[in-house]
């Protein structure tokens, strides 16, 4: 006899057939696994996360409210980010964004970015 699969215990279950025996084990099984990986991601962040938190602070502190800047820009303003790639920047600013310490525009097509005002 050929061994359930995790698909067929799910469609047994969709299709309104009884929970019992095999589909019974195999969604028990499948419950353990998918637990044991939940609990295994750690709610901590990474070094990248860090550092890149570190490298948000250094950007907002070195940009001049009323002065908008491209993301070429803020590479060469803040020293960590110098020759760092619009890829790396890019996500950096987008959380500045987020967090609305920062605000984004379109300029004949490019993005800047410009400290948002407090108030």
């Amino acid at each position: 006899m050929k061994k359930m699969s995790y698909v067929s215990a799910i469609d047994a279950v969709l299709s309104g057939a009884p929970v019992e025996g095999e589909v019974a084990e195999r969604l028990t099984a499948l419950r353990g696994s998918l637990a044991k990986r939940s609990a295994s991601k750690s709610g901590k962040p990474t070094k990248t996360q860090i550092a890149n938190a570190e490298i948000g602070e250094a950007v907002a502190s070195a940009m001049v409210a009323g002065q908008v800047y491209t993301i070429a820009d803020v590479s060469a303003l803040v020293p960590a980010l110098e020759g760092a790639t619009p890829q790396k920047v890019g996500p950096i600013m987008r959380r500045l964004r987020d967090a609305g310490r920062l605000t984004e525009d379109k300029v004949k097509g490019k993005v800047v970015y410009a400290l948002a005002v407090e108030g």
